[in-house]
């Protein structure tokens, strides 16, 4: 690798008609296992789509493997700089207070000092910082189940940047995992457990939903924050490894039936949801 490449990523930028954009960021999903960053003007009939990579090889290959039946109107794979994604993430992560207790810091700001509690994160290529819908309604539903249930154990399924791990362990549950089936996440996940002072009190581990023996024996609480496609494969795990309650999200309002039914068909009970329009969430009790 030469010098001027060894910290360079590799970045991915799609062309579509907006009103193709959910099926095509939906497909990324599902396909890439990435989390993909729509940028559009109001009104635009035009989205530009990006989605980033370890190295500019990967996001060459997954431009290879676009379909056509996504009708994407233009492509573009290239090389950027780790410096760029910081100031990606400087653009569009701030300070942000969710519910009543929480409030998520991004590294390079100050944290206020007053009551609330600081999460302070630094997404890296992982996703997690409490602006989009679906990791502010776990991190709400989180401190819910901490003031009703007082539960002692949780596990943090799909973690991404550990940041409902590390809420868990502020809020003060005692015993808390979290895994990700990307090795890049974990590495994250440690460094934010660092900026937070509780390294050490959360076990990171590479994981997948799908495949048995990420639990070792059921936990009061389970977080999984998930798509829908893989919710519902994992469902007789997930229900399996939680003893009280669940917090589902990843959902799209318009699979939140589905999810719901398949949990309460295993035994579960639909407690509450949340939306945005476009996104959802659930708290099943077990």
């Amino acid at each position: 690798m030469t010098e001027e490449n060894k910290n360079c990523g590799g970045q991915l930028n799609l062309l579509v008609k907006t009103a193709d954009a959910d099926a095509v960021c939906e497909w990324v999903r599902d396909a890439l296992q990435k989390e993909p960053i729509e940028t559009m003007q109001p009104f635009a009939e035009e989205t530009r789509i990006e989605i980033y990579f370890d190295s500019l090889t990967e996001a060459q290959i997954a431009e290879k493997a676009l379909p056509p039946e996504l009708n994407i109107l233009g492509t573009e794979a290239q090389a950027y700089e780790e410096q760029d994604w910081t100031t990606f993430w400087q653009h569009h992560f701030k300070i942000t207070d969710i519910g009543n207790r929480l409030r998520t810091v991004p590294e390079w700001e100050t944290a206020p000092d007053d009551d609330r509690i600081n999460i302070i994160i630094n997404p890296g290529l992982s996703f997690g910082t409490g602006g989009h819908f679906t990791t502010r309604f776990c991190l709400e539903a989180l401190e819910e189940a901490v003031q009703e249930l007082n539960p002692q154990s949780m596990i943090d399924a799909g973690t991404g940047s550990g940041i409902l791990s590390i809420a868990a362990v502020k809020l003060g549950i005692p015993s808390v995992e979290a895994f990700d089936f990307d090795p890049v996440c974990i590495g994250q996940c440690e460094e934010n457990a660092m900026r937070n002072a509780v390294e050490g009190r959360i076990r990171f581990f590479e994981a997948d939903v799908l495949e048995p023996g990420w639990y070792r024996e059921p936990v009061d609480l389970l977080c999984a924050n998930i798509l829908t496609s893989v919710l519902l494969e994992a469902a007789p795990l997930i229900k399996r490894a939680a003893k009280r309650r669940i917090l589902l999200s990843g959902i799209r309002e318009i699979e939140a039936d589905a999810v719901a039914e398949t949990f309460i068909q295993l035994g579960g009970r639909e407690v509450s949801r949340d939306g945005d329009g476009q996104w959802c969430g659930l708290v099943i009790d077990v």
